[in-house]
């Protein structure tokens, strides 16, 4: 029964390890794939500011010749309002981009708590497995120690009662003389030999 029930928590502990190991392979794909976004929002970035940068030439090319052409005035408007639009892209760039390393944190957050999680309880269950193991070996003496004792007398029926076969003059045990110590060879009392040598 007690093989059982550990062969039952080994499982168990199987499992939780599975399933743990795939919700950090699942964390790892999420985070690569915000990594990936990153990485594209990044190529957008770069993109849109060089579409800026020729539309800003392009602008400029025209305000110059408008300039040239006595409208200076309108130029001047013209080249404010690019600016204007930039200045706006750069900031939703920038608030994007901000997002999405929150978004990578956040991940990266859950991952590592997901596997600390894991951690404890591969910990725990290998804890409480030592402790019914070593609590098994305990019990275990105990028995071994009594077998042991039982070999050292005879147990029979003295007219349909049970009874020992013990010899006369036997120390009795000081806590209750109604037992009867049984000199085994290498039994100690209260840490002495029989002859009160230690």
């Amino acid at each position: 029964m007690e093989s059982a029930k550990m062969e039952e928590f080994i499982a168990n502990s199987a499992l939780l390890a599975a399933h743990l190991t795939q919700q950090c392979e699942k964390a790892a794909a999420a985070q690569q794939a915000s990594a990936h976004e990153l990485q594209g929002s990044a190529i957008v970035v770069r993109k849109t500011i060089e579409e800026g940068k020729r539309e800003m030439s392009e602008q400029a090319r025209i305000a110059v010749r408008d300039a040239l052409s006595q409208e200076i005035p309108r130029a001047t408007q013209d080249i404010g309002d690019t600016a204007t639009r930039l200045k706006q892209v750069a900031d939703h760039l920038q608030r994007e981009q901000a997002a999405l390393s929150r978004r990578a944190g956040l991940l990266g957050w859950k991952s590592l708590g997901i596997l600390s999680a894991g951690c404890l309880v591969l910990i725990a269950g290998t804890g409480y497995a030592a402790w019914h193991n070593i609590g098994r070996a305990e019990r275990a003496h105990v028995d071994a120690e009594v077998l042991e004792a039982l070999q050292q007398v005879t147990i029979t029926s003295c007219g349909g009662t049970p009874c020992l076969k013990l010899q006369e003059g036997l120390p009795r045990w000081e806590k209750n003389d109604q037992y009867v110590l049984i000199d085994t060879g290498e039994s100690r009392l209260d840490g002495k030999h029989k002859d009160g040598s230690r």
